[in-house]
């Protein structure tokens, strides 16, 4: 199916400025999924590469009164809402290579929560659970590893210190951090790195040693990984793609075959992968920039043990963000965003729209040693 362009802004951003991430006030459907309702009062957040947070309407693409928050960190890096499940947050949480992570609550405009790494170390990855009371940090390894990086949990009521550091599961950048709850336990912590390895904590355990539940080696360097239908997927720097069964309670079962889809790129058409999207309908969203722009929300399916791709259910953004790299998507029901090295939010929406919005956030903006602008190099060099 294809989706046209309906809106387009640039938020007011100033020239040359991209912007890596959403974020939604929308209430979370189920902790298990990234999946949000919509409602007409819900707000759509970014952070971009003037170092702002940036608020604004889905159904119109306008900023929102009093809707930027400016010079929030020394190179931002990460976002995400801070709220229970069910409901609207008024709080987001930002990170960035200052060290520090922010909570900006929406109805005072300020910063009313402030996390601070006791080393300073540049921070790359950001995941919180308002029910837990717990906000994790995953720091950046400045130059090559391997090197040491920590994954750092503040208890939220409690802001002055870390409650948990575990600084000897990764050697290399930190570039995804998500809470996974299951039926077993509330307080699964995944993590990735540029080191290849994803790794599930238990954070309810202090001692690292203890709180490793289980890992896995994708092999090359990670810049998203979550949960897919109960499955842990890593999709690497080099846009290869694999799933992985979560390791059951019962140590003596077998756990199923990976999945391996290899570098995806060829078999997709494609040029990069954007992320893979844990929804009712789980897809991974995949791009082109050179010749023909496109993005395209590839479904996945399980069948027995096994994974495989739904093309003819595909939805395409045609057109894209024409030559540059798009960063990030928010799929909802009637509508899909974008956004991208452009400095736009784009909205696209199918022939048919009479449809209650419902939306999912996509994974973070992964982490990077490297600068914004060389990223994006690098990004396109890989092309």
């Amino acid at each position: 199916m294809e989706y046209h362009q309906t809106a387009s802004s640039d938020l007011h951003l100033p020239p040359d400025s991209y912007i890596y991430t959403f974020a939604t006030t929308a209430p979370q459907v189920s902790p298990r999924t990234d999946a949000h309702s919509l409602t007409p009062t819900s707000r759509l957040a970014v952070i971009s590469s003037d170092n702002s947070l940036r608020i604004f309407d889905p159904e119109t693409l306008a900023l929102r009164p009093d809707g930027v928050y400016a010079n929030i960190h020394t190179s931002v890096t990460c976002l995400t809402r801070f709220a229970p499940t069910a409901a609207d947050a008024n709080i987001f949480l930002t990170a960035g290579r200052d060290g520090r992570v922010r909570g900006w609550d929406l109805r005072s405009r300020c910063a009313a929560l402030e996390f601070r790494n006791p080393k300073r170390e540049a921070l790359s990855a950001l995941a919180a659970d308002y029910g837990l009371h717990t906000v994790v940090a995953g720091t950046e390894l400045e130059g090559n590893g391997p090197g040491d990086v920590r994954v750092l949990g503040w208890d939220a009521r409690k802001p002055d210190a870390p409650r948990l550091i575990y600084e000897e599961s990764h050697t290399d950048t930190i570039t995804e951090l998500r809470f996974v709850p299951n039926a077993g336990s509330e307080t699964l912590l995944l993590s990735a790195s540029t080191d290849g390895l994803i790794n599930i904590f238990d954070t309810a355990v202090a001692e690292e040693d203890d709180a490793v539940f289980q890992v896995v080696n994708h092999r090359s360097a990670l810049h998203h990984a979550g949960l897919i239908g109960g499955d842990i997927y890593g999709l690497g720097t080099d846009e290869t793609f694999s799933l992985y069964a979560l390791q059951s309670p019962d140590l003596d079962a077998a756990d199923p075959q990976p999945t391996h889809f290899g570098d995806v790129r060829e078999p997709l058409n494609c040029e990069y992968a954007i992320g893979a999207y844990s929804t009712r309908h789980p897809f991974l969203a995949v791009g082109r920039h050179s010749a023909d722009p496109l993005v395209e929300l590839i479904p996945l399916k399980k069948r027995e043990d096994a994974w495989s791709f739904r093309p003819k259910k595909t939805r395409r953004l045609v057109g894209a963000h024409g030559g540059e790299i798009v960063r990030d998507i928010f799929a909802s029901e009637a509508a899909i965003f974008s956004c991208g090295e452009d400095g736009t939010v784009k909205q696209w929406r199918p022939a048919d729209t009479d449809v209650e919005m419902t939306g999912t956030r996509a994974p973070k903006r992964r982490g990077s040693t490297a600068s914004p602008r060389a990223e994006k190099r690098s990004r396109n060099s890989r092309s």
